[in-house]
């Protein structure tokens, strides 16, 4: 009989629920699926789930050890750094085959932003640009615009959060995407939004930015960071293709 494969897949993008649901359905394939436990109800794949963190590198190791991973899949978020760089070195750390499923970075011909490099580039910056912001770059980066006391802010969120940082002029906005370009038209206008902070992060191209470009709203786009190292594929036919050679699961994308 086969060995059964064991992966471990560290969610995060859209993607990663794909490539989970599609591997599930292999009779010779274990999947384990790992969410950081941040949003309370995360859209999930049909396999198993665990949620919230492993405890850094030494915790990581030491789970893919014991449970004998044949593979992780860091597919988590962009700008998720510290887990994909704990994903490569527990990886390395405990002789585990290691790939990262990246999101390459939105790119325009046509709509035109200023780039920052963190978001504490993205606040020095914005002191000079806009007083009215649509603020949509996650709730961990809104503490670097707290000293920017003559802006006011609509920051978009998932769902409600207890920790917000201290920003002076502020209204949250609860809703999840995607969106649809006249929806993002209407809430730009509505709210008189002057100018729109993103993080650049990848996949399909968001209504938010064509529907600035039409109104003419400067945006300021915090660029990726570098990923980790190790095995970058950019697509679920990549990804895919990668499994096949290395285990000969001879899988075909419907």
């Amino acid at each position: 009989m086969r060995n059964i494969i064991k992966i471990l897949i560290l969610g995060g993008i859209h993607e990663a629920k794909q490539l989970a649901s599609k591997l599930t359905k292999l009779p010779n394939v274990k999947i384990i699926y790992s969410l950081a436990g941040k949003t309370q109800n995360p859209n999930v794949p049909n396999c198993e789930i665990i949620t919230g963190g492993f405890g850094g590198i030494q915790g990581l190791s030491s789970y893919i050890k014991t449970l004998g991973f044949d593979l992780v899949i860091d597919a988590t978020h962009p700008f998720a750094t510290q887990i994909a760089n704990n994903a490569y070195t527990s990886s390395k750390r405990t002789g585990t085959a290691y790939i990262k499923l990246c999101r390459k970075p939105w790119e325009s011909d046509i709509i035109n932003w200023t780039s920052a490099i963190n978001p504490e580039d993205a606040a020095r910056k914005l002191a000079k640009m806009g007083n009215r912001v649509f603020l949509t770059t996650g709730i961990h980066a809104l503490q670097h615009f707290s000293l920017l006391e003559n802006k006011w802010f609509l920051i978009r969120l998932i769902e409600s959060s207890s920790s917000l940082p201290s920003l002076q002029n502020f209204e949250v906005l609860l809703d999840r995407g995607p969106f649809e370009q006249l929806e993002e038209l209407e809430l730009l206008k509505r709210n008189r939004i002057d100018t729109i902070v993103s993080k650049n992060s990848g996949g399909i191209f968001p209504a938010k930015l064509e529907a600035s470009h039409k109104l003419g709203i400067p945006i300021l786009m915090i660029e990726q960071p570098a990923p980790p190292r190790g095995t970058l594929l950019y697509s679920l036919e990549e990804t895919i293709s990668w499994l096949n050679n290395r285990f000969n699961l001879n899988y075909r994308i419907d």
